[in-house]
């Protein structure tokens, strides 16, 4: 039996804290890779006197602590109940860390009123909900307008053979009745007690529970989970809204279905020991939904309160421990921004309620304490696109997946956490036509509990977020013409929504892309083009290796290992991902107000090739020898390496963006464009790319 120190595949927990960190939160969550055969462990914790300050067994591979530890300097062992020792390792917790106390199940459940509303606002709440969100209310009754319009949905048919609406468009479309259109009415009722929006929701509801919770509405997902996701996290909400509503019957019916749902909830979150693998992005939304059925379950009687305080205590204990694997430290989202906009909003009515409930706040660790700062640069609504991952292209307004990156990202986030460059940015959002996807959180009372931040500073316009692997540079976040770039290296690789991008990078103007990521889906998740050529090397603006992109294992990972905020530049080491392809790949990317500079310095063993790919959304032209890129508000100007030849430049991928698909549901994307340099074969290449912009006053 052997402790392995590093991760196994990329489905496990990264260790925490690694060996001489410097955290941001007392106490932290212990975390280690698990022993294949250890029946348990025993964690011991030593101050810097040497003094044992904690001593506890457990049979997970992660354990918290519940009393505070003080700044300073802690070492850690492990070992495992059959004698296997990992070794001490020190960290270290800082003078600003922020004090976390995890909510105890048993009290956060006895804390749990009996009236109703009581998940997402009580009623003593909307007399001021309706005041500050007049304007969400306006836009709310236009949405109950359009649900009365949209109708009754009708069952899935696509586990059944025949030319019924197949399981990507059905599900799509579901959104609309359940996620939009039946929250939507339920909310418009308990606030207003619009009597026509509530008999709509209700009918809606008992439609969808008339629909077997089981096949293909099932969160088990032998035919796809989507639909079992909308109704596990609706469905709790809407049954403690519209409680008034349904008679004794009906509500047992509702809660019956929430419990099925919750089930499931549970049963998926155990099977794929999710505590241990905890990458699965579709499961990482279900703790969530099962602490809300626990919650508004509380005096149905479907289920005793042994069984909902067992949920609730599995669902703390994920939240006061390994939860969020995407979310890190410091407060960027892995999956990258188009993910990260509808994932931290699925668990904020749980987090609200228990707050609101037990006076404890689960938003009192570093990551959702930062997380504002990353969707001040990663998630900007103005900006074009939004490197780095799958949906890069998506805007809230998209057909394609409505509201999934999130019309209000910064909602809760910005008006707890700022900085006040965020909230003033939220304020001037304009007010959309409907809400499309994320209601629930629209409506949440703001917490009166007093707290203050103490490890998250202004916003700069620099910024490293080392744990996911961002880095951010602008000439002037304020200005509207700021150059911006973009750029990933990371721990987390190219399985789940990422791409086998490490190093590569996207340039702004004003918003603009003028150096973007390329591909799509094509018509979902997993087609040849997606799978093909959008989550692959050549899609991305980083270096191929004769010919060959990066690799995708948890052995590929990278990391920014320079970072000069003031002086505007940064290296990335990239050797990794290139899988022994190379012995050195350091990419140093430097940005000044005329543009940007990207020194690549690549050695290899023997001889290899470089093709440099770039990618554009408007077709470049060649003049003189240099490659243009013009936008409206700006010229990019690339200048290569003398070592640098132009292969070519094209409007095709290698993979079309419908091949394999049935022409019934080819799809329409806009067009975007590759331009390909080539260098001949050396061991060593060092490679300067300008990057020179030049502005539209200046054009």
């Amino acid at each position: 039996m052997n402790f392995p120190l590093s991760r196994r595949s990329t489905r496990e927990n990264f260790p925490f804290p690694a060996p001489g960190t410097v955290i941001d939160e007392t106490t932290p969550c212990l975390i280690w890779v698990p022993v294949d055969g250890a029946t348990g462990y025993t964690v011991t914790v030593k101050n810097q006197a040497g003094d044992v300050i904690f001593a506890e067994s457990t049979e997970k591979n992660y354990i918290y602590p519940t009393t505070p530890w003080a700044p300073g300097r802690y070492s850690w062992n492990v070992v495992t109940h059959q004698g296997e020792e990992r070794g001490w390792q020190d960290f270290t917790i800082s003078q600003h860390a922020v004090t976390f106390t995890r909510p105890n199940a048993r009290e956060v459940f006895d804390s749990v009123p009996a009236c109703r509303p009581r998940h997402l606002f009580f009623a003593g709440d909307i007399e001021t909900l309706l005041c500050d969100h007049a304007g969400e209310l306006q836009t709310l009754k236009r949405n109950a307008e359009l649900a009365y319009r949209h109708g009754m949905p009708t069952p899935p048919r696509y586990a059944h053979d025949g030319d019924e609406l197949p399981y990507r468009e059905f599900f799509g479309a579901y959104r609309d009745y359940c996620d939009r259109d039946l929250v939507a009415c339920a909310l418009l009722y308990a606030l207003t007690g619009d009597e026509k929006a509530g008999v709509h929701a209700k009918e809606l509801l008992l439609t969808i529970c008339d629909m077997n919770p089981l096949g293909p509405c099932s969160l088990h997902g032998e035919f796809g989970d989507e639909v079992g996701l909308s109704n596990a996290r609706c469905l709790p909400a809407v049954l403690d809204l519209l409680h008034p509503l349904l008679s004794e019957k009906q509500m047992r019916y509702v809660a019956a279905t929430v419990a099925v749902y919750a089930k499931q909830c549970e049963e998926r979150i155990r099977g794929i020991d999710y505590i241990h693998n905890p990458s699965d992005s579709h499961v990482g939304r279900l703790p969530a939904y099962l602490g809300e059925a626990a919650l508004v379950l509380k005096g149905t009687g479907v289920e005793d309160d042994e069984t909902l305080v067992g949920w609730l205590e599995l669902v703390l204990d994920i939240y006061n421990g390994i939860f969020p694997f995407y979310g890190c430290p410091d407060g960027s989202w892995a999956e990258g921004a188009f993910y990260s906009t509808s994932y931290t909003k699925w668990y904020l009515p749980f987090f609200s309620a228990v707050e609101r409930f037990s006076g404890i706040s689960l938003f009192r660790r570093p990551f959702y304490l930062r997380y504002s700062h990353y969707l001040l640069h990663f998630c900007n609504e103005a900006y074009e696109v939004h490197p780095f991952g799958d949906g890069y292209w998506c805007h809230p307004e998209d057909a394609e997946w409505p509201g999934f990156f999130a019309q209000d990202p910064y909602r809760v986030y910005a008006e707890r956490f700022g900085p006040p460059i965020l909230e003033e940015r939220r304020k001037k959002l304009p007010a959309p036509d409907y809400f499309r996807l994320h209601l629930l959180d629209i409506f949440l009372p703001k917490s009166d509990l007093p707290f203050e931040n103490t490890i998250t500073g202004e916003a700069e316009n620099a910024a490293l977020f080392p744990y996911g692997g961002y880095g951010v540079l602008h000439t002037d976040m304020a200005s509207a013409d700021d150059i911006c770039v973009m750029a990933r290296a990371s721990r987390y690789t190219a399985d789940s929504h990422r791409h086998a991008d490490q190093g590569s990078f996207a340039l702004f103007c004003g918003g603009k892309a003028l150096i973007s990521p390329s591909g799509y889906f094509g018509r979902q998740y997993g087609s040849k083009h997606h799978f093909g050529w959008t989550k692959t090397t050549i899609a991305h603006n980083v270096a191929l290796i004769d010919g060959m992109g990066q690799g995708t294992d948890q052995h590929t990972a990278c990391r920014i290992t320079e970072f000069d905020g003031e002086g505007k530049h940064f290296t990335m080491d990239l050797t990794p991902a290139y899988e022994g392809r190379v012995t050195s790949y350091l990419r140093t990317i430097s940005l000044d107000e005329g543009g940007m500079t990207v020194t690549d310095k690549i050695e290899a063993a023997t001889p290899v090739e470089v093709t440099y790919p770039l990618h554009t959304l408007v077709m470049p032209r060649e003049s003189d020898g240099k490659v243009l890129v013009e936008r409206d508000n700006a010229i990019l100007t690339i200048l290569p390496d003398p070592a640098m030849t132009l292969d070519r430049i094209t409007d095709n991928y290698d993979i079309d963006l419908n091949k394999g698909e049935p022409e019934a549901y080819h799809v329409t994307m806009p067009p975007q464009f590759h331009i390909y340099y080539k260098t001949e074969k050396a061991a060593s290449h060092t490679l300067t790319v300008r990057f020179e912009v030049e502005k539209e006053e200046n054009k």
